[in-house]
């Protein structure tokens, strides 16, 4: 066991980011390890504040570095007679006293993540001739006020804005086609958005965690609208839908797919308490009441699928029937409804996934009906109110601590709910599951130590998983225990 110890020490050293005797790159390479960029500017010339070199047809100049120190900065036009027309990647990345700049006509384009983290950089002008701006070519520019998109400029790569937590003004041009993943994620200050006409395309993530946006407009030619697009949109009360447009339809803000049948996204301020789901709609998207917490009551109406953490977070929810067809609750489809007092389940369910009914507060007794055979890992932990829960004798899986278990506020560890009682209908996997609660014993023990790395004991085996920290931002999922806090938290990052 020493050498265990001994083992996780080191690893929490190598994960906790203390660098030893680690090679510096000052005067070699841009400052942007972090993102994962590094640009050896070693062998490229200087001129002025800058580092550059020639563009491979020798045509044209690359900006590769910059000078961090620097406050006033004026890219040049040219070099040596050669016109400057690209500015390299991370460029001017954590050029913290840089507050405006001007990217003189001529550039054409601009690299991944090349203003990325100038901290106090709060006005950007874009030239005519910019054609290409790369990922994350403005992310955790965190005081950038406004911005203007040249009519050049098709394509709005992925993480562009990401985390421009001030960016209140954004003006797109009516020759945008596509907009990526996280382009606008965490872009808490836009109240107010203008998709144009010609957009095609909107990414995963794009707009999540943009919480003060309170409506968007989507046009007849966007006909791709990626996964949790919207999520975390607090003030978001309406999503509204062109007619004309072939792949998606509004109904009263709620967003659908043209057919009506896929419930995609309902806003999260939308304004009613209660809501009943269209005749024809049979499915809900994964996430797609997550975090509304003006939800009271919901009519499913005909619904028979319902996607994975569909309910998560819906903190006002009181009461729910799952209509009959439905198979599966997956994953965390009603984790955090802590004001669920009752729910009906129908007599097709077969599987309750993972963290289901995570922290469902105020539920105080529920009956699993005759062929359920699953009922996943954490499935009812912290419901701290349940007293009663009656179980078939058709399960033939209960996942690690699903029944019985909570968080004790007193003594914030995980503690055994003697107050339960557990009905068992004669499966032999719940009897079994019942034998090692009765004895306080579960399959899976965690231990978080600190600095990154995970200790499990499972089966007497002991292994080691180590938390890489880095740049990477990654969107926790039910596969995980939730998370509790406002929803829109979670974070998800393209990977470089």
């Amino acid at each position: 066991m020493n050498r265990l110890w001994k083992l996780a020490i080191a690893t929490w050293i190598f994960c906790s980011g203390i660098q030893i005797a680690l090679p510096a790159y000052a005067e070699e390479s841009s400052n942007a390890e972090e993102s994962g960029i590094v640009i050896d500017t070693s062998d490229d010339l200087v001129y002025d504040v800058f580092t550059y070199h020639q563009t491979d047809d020798g045509n044209g100049i690359v900006i590769t570095s910059c000078d961090t120190a620097a406050s006033q900065i004026e890219i040049p036009t040219e070099i040596d007679g050669i016109p400057v027309t690209e500015i390299g990647d991370a460029a001017f990345m954590s050029c913290n006293f840089l507050t405006t700049i001007e990217i003189p006509e001529g550039i054409e384009v601009i690299g991944e993540s090349a203003f990325a983290s100038c901290s106090i950089l709060y006005e950007v002008t874009l030239p005519e001739s910019l054609r290409e701006i790369g990922p994350g070519a403005f992310e955790s520019c965190t005081t950038l006020l406004s911005i203007e998109i040249p009519s050049s400029v098709t394509t709005l790569p992925d993480a562009l804005f990401y985390g421009c937590s001030v960016l209140g003004n954004v003006t797109l041009p009516d020759t945008l086609q596509s907009i990526g993943n996280e382009t606008f994620y965490s872009c808490t200050g836009l109240t107010e958005f203008t998709l144009p006409k010609s957009l095609t395309s909107i990414g995963d993530y794009a707009f999540q965690n943009c919480q003060k946006l309170t409506g968007i407009s989507i046009p007849a030619a966007c006909s791709q609208i990626g996964s949790y697009a919207f999520d975390g949109c607090q003030a978001l009360t309406e999503i509204m839908v062109a007619p004309d447009n072939p792949a998606y339809t509004s109904q009263d803000g709620v967003l659908f797919t043209k057919d009506g049948s896929v419930l995609i996204r309902y806003p999260q301020a939308y304004a009613q308490a209660d809501y009943t789901v269209p005749d024809n709609c049979t499915k809900l998207e994964n996430w797609s009441f997550i975090g509304s917490t003006t939800l009271q009551a919901i009519d499913l109406n005909q619904v028979t699928e319902i996607g994975e953490d569909c309910f998560y977070y819906c903190t006002s929810l009181a009461s729910i029937t799952i209509p009959e067809g439905v198979t599966t609750l997956d994953g965390a489809a009603l984790a955090y409804c802590m004001a669920l007092t009752e729910i009906t389940l129908p007599s097709t369910l077969e599987t309750i996934g993972d963290h289901c009914f995570y922290a469902c507060t105020a539920l105080e007794s529920i009956t699993v009906p005759e062929g359920v055979t699953t009922i996943g890992e954490q499935c009812f932990y912290n419901c701290a109110a349940l007293k009663e829960i009656s179980l078939p004798s058709t399960i033939t899986e209960v996942g690690d601590m699903a029944l019985g278990y909570y968080d004790s506020s007193e003594t914030s560890q995980m503690e055994r709910m003697d107050q339960l009682v557990i009905r068992n209908g004669g499966s032999d996997a719940v009897r079994d599951y019942l034998n090692r609660w009765e004895h306080g014993e579960s399959s899976i023990a965690v231990w978080l130590i600190a600095g990154g790395v995970v200790v499990i004991l499972a089966a007497g085996i002991i292994t080691l998983v180590l938390i890489r920290r880095n740049h990477n931002r990654i969107r926790p999922t039910s596969r995980h225990a939730p998370e509790r806090g406002t929803h829109g938290s979670a974070k998800k990052h393209h990977k470089r």
